[in-house]
């Protein structure tokens, strides 16, 4: 995947399907001008008042279908993965805060249904290489609360059209899809946090064959002596033991059940530590509803901490396990569905600040955010490579006209403008940082909001030698 914002744009957006191919090259160009400068809003995002007066007219048409623009994003995802065999899937939600004083945006409620907080849902599916790199968002859906949720009783649990529950598994479908479609011989595989513990979910895996792993939420009973999930998995020996990285928060926002409440309560600064984990597996019988279904389920427990404030994951998978190297990956693999926290971070409130928007309608806050979606996944790729693969030669993710704008912008010591051949993809990303402003490695890794601040100012320095013809 090149930087360079037009190329990106166009193979990112080019095959969609709006019934006009002007309205194709509109969407195309209005990708590479957010690309080039992110921004959570059209006119921030547009240099020129033609631009932007397009940009307005493309996202406010009737004629264009949010859907074909989420098809085509999804789609270019899909593609990047057609050269492997597996490609990690994590799948999560989050919302939208839009601004609606006047209550004519089609908007519903988010959060706390007190607060008066209006805006969208959104379920995002991130296609991921299995050494941690995003590739694009596969799979997205846009909703509307536009009533209080009640606390439903069991038949209502199994009316999926008319819960939550459907945009996990339409993201699951979707995806599923698409790479049949666009990369036939690359498996998904699905990595959902607690949300997607539900039983519409695990039927819908097992009856399709889906390579999945949820994080249980709830103690299923099971067909075992022991009777239930936990206490099974916690019988057997452990196989390994696993490092896990884990960064410092300055408060941790837990939630506990009390009976029927939830409690929200702040857990003390938690300083940052390699955890070490146990892990064990055992492959078990769900009873879920009047059905059976057979899982692995692999317990990741830190050692040598206190129960309130250890690591803990009870994985459902289904990945067979025949030793302890494939218990592990899979382990491994659920450690990367944080990339899809950190790309709704980056969409949200880093690089792209999509919340900003002023657009009048719900299909036009729709296409502006897909498109800001596409852009903050970019920027995440980039910030990963540099991490996973720091000997890659930057000239497979950079153009020649960036890499010398990079040279000239940033002077590195012992750098050429005229010999950019051999730069490595881990030092171009660390000048791109230092021009966004990124203060050291104290303070961790480049992240992808300092690297595409940088990379704005790039993007202008190689427009500047590519009409200049500079260096010839």
């Amino acid at each position: 995947m090149r930087t360079d914002h037009i190329e990106w744009a166009a193979s990112e957006f080019g095959t969609a399907k709006l019934g006009d191919a002007r309205r194709t090259a509109r969407l195309v160009a209005l990708a590479a001008e957010a690309a080039a400068t992110p921004s959570g809003t059209v006119s921030g995002a547009c240099r020129t008042s033609a631009s932007r007066e397009g940009a307005f007219r493309f996202v406010e048409s009737d004629a264009v279908c949010p859907r074909e623009v989420i098809g085509a994003m999804a789609r270019a995802a899909a593609r990047r993965c057609a050269a492997t065999k597996v490609a990690i899937v994590p799948v999560d939600a989050t919302s939208l805060r839009i601004n609606d004083e006047t209550g004519r945006k089609g908007l519903g409620a988010i959060g706390s249904w007190k607060s008066g907080a209006r805006g969208v849902h959104v379920m995002s599916a991130l296609a991921v290489t299995t050494e941690g790199a995003p590739l694009g968002v596969s799979a997205q859906s846009y909703w509307v609360r536009e009533q209080r949720s009640k606390r439903p009783d069991k038949a209502l649990s199994t009316d999926v059209e008319n819960r939550e529950t459907r945009f996990w598994l339409r993201a699951l479908e979707q995806t599923t899809e698409t790479f049949a479609n666009e990369a036939p011989d690359c498996t998904p595989w699905f990595q959902l946090d607690r949300g997607g513990d539900c039983g519409a979910v695990l039927a819908h895996a097992k009856d399709n064959g889906l390579l999945i792993t949820v994080r249980a939420t709830h103690d299923r009973c099971i067909e075992s002596p022991y009777k239930k999930l936990l206490a099974a998995v916690e019988s057997t020996k452990a196989v390994a033991t696993y490092s896990l990285p884990v960064t410092a928060k300055s408060r941790v926002r837990k939630r506990k059940r009390v009976g029927k409440r939830k409690i929200l309560f702040w857990v003390t600064r938690r300083q940052a530590r390699v955890a070490k984990l146990t892990v064990r597996y055992a492959t078990v019988v769900l009873k879920v509803g009047k059905r059976t279904l057979k899982f692995n389920a692999v317990l990741v427990r830190e050692k040598n901490r206190p129960k309130d404030d250890r690591i803990q994951w009870l994985l459902l998978t289904t990945r067979p396990i025949r030793s302890r190297k494939a218990a592990l990956e899979i382990v491994r693999a659920y450690s990367y569905r944080w990339r899809v926290e950190e790309f709704h971070r980056a969409w949200k409130r880093g690089l792209c600040r999509v919340e900003d928007m002023q657009l009048r309608s719900r299909d036009a806050i729709v296409k502006w955010a897909t498109i800001l979606a596409a852009v903050a996944a970019r920027a995440l790729r980039l910030t990963y490579l540099a991490r996973k693969e720091p000997d890659l030669l930057a000239k497979t993710e950079f153009t020649k006209r960036e890499l010398q704008a990079i040279v000239l912008m940033r002077e590195p010591k012992g750098a050429n403008v005229k010999d950019i051949s051999k730069l490595t993809l881990s030092h171009v990303i660390r000048w791109v940082a230092d021009l966004g402003g990124y203060t050291g490695p104290w303070n961790g890794p480049p992240g992808p909001t300092v690297v595409a601040r940088g990379l704005r100012d790039v993007l202008v320095g190689a427009k500047v030698l590519r009409k200049t013809k500079f260096f010839g």
